[in-house]
Parts: structure tokens; C-alpha cells; sequence
């Protein structure tokens, strides 16, 4: 998917519902962060050895399939979270329009939600760039392939919705992040066409 300033009324409107603050934002795109960089590991340990494993449950693939499986399912917690979020701004322009409103106020800007966003961006290209390295190890070994190209769709799915929901709720130009967002999408269809060439 490209992304592209996509203007949603329902979603830029401060409403009444329960909403994550930009800091809420901001610590989910983070653990979703951590969660991915501890994949890291047990991506570096695959080999030709270890790969073929995954027939009887066990190598790193069992385990990396499993923390996708979980970024996936602590990401749609986020993207249920974010409708009704009210837009983030520049920390600046929310003081002027809230002054009494200290959580607000104390509250990151649109810098630091791009800021979680873009360590997001690079750890996880990062894991998926050692996952694209990892898959010419099994081109005589095809059964790999499908269970990591079906989970990393799931990924591709809920990047896209956070992606798509952090560009429509950024209203700081400067903190524009629909480059990185499209950079981590090329890199998830490499990774997924990488494995889904093991079929």
C-alpha cells in the first residue's frame, strides 16, 4: 500500500469516546518496537540447520512466527485504541488551544509520535531485512516459506492501519512520516515475496 494523507472527518475530530493522548500513542508504537527488536535474535540464529526444524515445531522459526503473531495482535489493540484520538499538533498549538488542560499540555507533540514512529520503522526493517538474508538459506527447502510469508502478511496489515491512522491524526507538517511509512511497506513486500518464493 502507498500512503498518502488520507483526510477521514469521523477520525480528526476530538470526540467524547475514549481516546489515546499522543503519549499513549507513543508508548504502544513503542512496545510494538521492543517486541520486534527481540525477534532479532532468534532471526540472526537461523541457518540451514535449524531452518528445516520448523517441520516438527521447533528452530527459531516456531518462536519468530509466535512474536509476529504477537506484534499483530498488541498492534490491533493500538488501532482499536486510536479512533476518536484527537489530532496531534505541535506541542505550541495544543497549550494555546487548551491552557487549563495540563494532561494535554504535558502531553508529547507530533515530533515525538513521529519520533516513536520512525524507531518502529527502523527496528523492524532491520528484523525483516535479516529474515530477507535469512530466506535464500532454504530455496531447496520450500515448506519454510509459507507459515513466515502468511504471518508477515498480518504484519503488513497492521502496519498499514497504524501507518494510515498516524497520518491521518499527525497535523504537523514537519512530522510528516507517510516517507517512512511507504519505506517500511516496500520492505514488508520484500520480505514477503522472499518467502513466498519458497513455495
Amino acid at each position: 500500500m502507498h500512503f498518502s494523507k488520507i483526510f477521514a472527518g469521523v477520525a480528526m475530530a476530538s470526540t467524547a469516546m475514549a481516546a489515546l493522548s499522543p503519549q499513549q500513542i507513543a508508548d504502544g508504537i513503542t512496545l510494538i518496537t521492543q517486541k520486534s527488536q527481540a525477534l532479532q535474535a532468534p532471526a540472526q540464529s537461523i541457518t540451514a540447520l535449524n531452518g528445516p526444524l520448523i517441520l516438527i515445531g521447533q528452530g527459531p522459526f516456531p518462536g519468530i512466527i509466535s512474536g509476529f503473531t504477537d506484534i499483530v495482535s498488541t498492534a490491533n489493540t493500538l488501532i482499536a485504541q486510536l479512533p476518536g484520538s484527537a489530532p496531534i499538533t505541535k506541542r505550541e498549538e495544543r497549550e494555546k488551544e487548551h491552557p487549563k488542560d495540563m494532561m494535554i499540555a504535558r502531553g508529547p507533540d507530533a515530533q515525538q509520535v513521529r519520533a516513536a514512529f520512525l524507531q518502529f520503522v527502523a527496528v523492524h526493517q532491520a528484523l525483516l531485512n535479516i529474515l530477507i538474508g535469512k530466506a535464500g538459506l532454504f530455496s531447496v527447502v520450500p515448506f519454510i516459506g509459507q507459515p513466515v510469508a502468511t504471518v508477515l502478511r498480518g504484519v503488513e496489515g497492521v502496519v498499514d492501519s497504524i501507518a494510515v491512522s498516524l497520518i491521518n491524526l499527525i497535523q504537523d507538517p514537519t512530522a510528516n512520516i507517510t516517507p517512512d511509512a511507504n519505506s517500511l511497506d516496500a520492505t514488508l513486500a520484500l520480505a514477503i515475496d522472499a518467502y513466498d518464493g519458497l513455495s
